[in-house]
């Protein structure tokens, strides 16, 4: 079997970082474990090679001239605001698709796999012929899942403000629902979504539930030498350490776990805790300038850290050394975070979106709350600290419930989802 991955985003697939090209490698190098040829087709991103092989993943790489070629330059969920960003988003991808039909026009492939609905639209309309052994991966969480149901999920307040804009042009045509109804296939992230997606006319038969993995060997039996290495990398104190690590975004609910750390600082204005908010703090500069204003606000500026981007060998690490991880989004497709710190040991409070509440068992791996919510989530943490956080059944319990979310098992059920449309 030859499976075609195509991926139009604005960061590189191998060796990259952001979720959705993570995925796309790992199922691309699950498939080519088994035994299949596998090639990712992406654009040509600069000082790499135009053709190249990484653990048997052939890579074929799109000099489009159009977009950008240094990842996270321009980000669509920040392009689609404004008519400009809108043309230069369309523009872009539709050349990446009429280049990549250029070299799939007369190659024998199997399966072609598809994870953004711009350019793979553009494919499916220009060329119908190949629909039927296309497989769509949408990975859209709340937000985009707002704009398929005229919904406004996500920490409604009672003010009827959920504090996340769905971009007018998701809401006036789904992409996701286009490509949905064109592709032999489609795997989404959790039932929500394909409920949806049935609402708005996908045939059900064609949708299913895939989700996100984690590499266990990577995140499971993290030495204590990286351990330590990691708390004095990132000052840990004495105090129980509360871990948030994602991009600093509205849809990550940042500020509402910043209300609601400031609301567990006692009668003496002392945090009994420290909290690390890691990863990416640069791309919407008033939000992230907004979480640490409320964190001066209630009383735990000095409890508080900034890190900003984690390298990726001090993630396994970061995890194990928290005592909780805290995931207070808004949106969430998957949560893979969520998984990830499980693999380590390391127990969860999250919120109820994308695919939490199926991960966190109540009181076994944590607890998850109304998203949104302040209040709500204070108390789970506090739970969480005086009863979970420590304890070594819960340790055993949240690294078997992460091996659930193994890559290997994951690429088992893709390649699953291939055989099915190659009948």
């Amino acid at each position: 079997m030859h499976v075609v991955h195509l991926y139009d985003g604005h960061e590189q697939v191998y060796e990259g970082r952001g979720s959705v090209p993570g995925v796309v490698w790992h199922l691309a190098r699950e498939t080519a474990a088994a035994g299949h040829d596998v090639t990712v087709m992406e654009r040509q991103w600069d000082g790499l090679d135009a053709f190249a092989t990484s653990e048997g993943v052939d890579f074929e790489r799109l000099d489009l001239r159009t977009g950008a070629d240094e990842p996270w330059t321009r980000v669509p969920y920040e392009q689609v605001t404004s008519p400009i960003g809108v043309g230069q988003l369309v523009t872009d991808r539709a050349n990446f698709a009429l280049q990549a039909l250029r070299r799939l026009r007369g190659r024998s492939f199997d399966v072609l796999h598809v994870h953004l609905p711009f350019a793979a639209s553009v494919v499916l309309t220009i060329a119908p012929g190949l629909r039927d052994r296309t497989v769509y991966t949408a990975h859209l969480g709340e937000l985009r899942l707002d704009a398929l149901t005229d919904d406004q999920r996500g920490g409604d307040d009672g003010s009827g403000e959920s504090g996340l804009d769905t971009p007018a042009i998701l809401s006036a045509a789904s992409p996701d629902i286009y490509l949905a109804k064109r592709a032999a296939h489609t795997t989404v992230l959790n039932g929500t979504i394909a409920d949806a997606f049935a609402e708005r006319g996908v045939d059900s038969e064609t949708v299913s539930v895939l989700p996100n993995g984690v590499n266990l060997d990577r995140f499971t039996n993290v030495s204590s030498n990286e351990i330590e290495r990691v708390r004095s990398a990132y000052d840990f104190g004495t105090k129980p350490t509360l871990l948030f690590l994602g991009t600093v975004m509205p849809r990550k609910g940042v500020v509402d776990l910043v209300q609601a750390a400031g609301s567990l600082v006692d009668g003496d204005g002392e945090a009994p805790f420290d909290l690390i908010v890691a990863g990416e703090d640069d791309l919407d500069g008033e939000y992230t300038a907004e979480v640490r204003e409320t964190a001066r606000e209630v009383g735990i500026e000095d409890a508080v850290s900034f890190p900003g981007f984690v390298p990726a060998e001090d993630l396994p690490a970061l995890y194990a050394a928290a005592d909780l991880f805290v995931m207070p989004s808004r949106e969430e497709g998957f949560g893979m975070t969520v998984v990830e710190a499980m693999a380590t040991g390391t127990p969860v409070v999250g919120t109820s979106v994308g695919a939490i509440p199926d991960i966190v068992d109540e009181g076994i791996h944590g607890y998850v709350v109304d998203p949104g919510l302040p209040d709500e989530l204070v108390a789970a943490i506090d739970r969480a600290l005086a009863t979970i956080c420590g304890s070594d059944s819960v340790m055993t319990a949240t690294r078997e419930r992460a091996e659930d979310y193994s890559w290997e098992s994951v690429g088992e059920q893709c390649q699953a989802v291939y055989d099915e449309v190659r009948e």
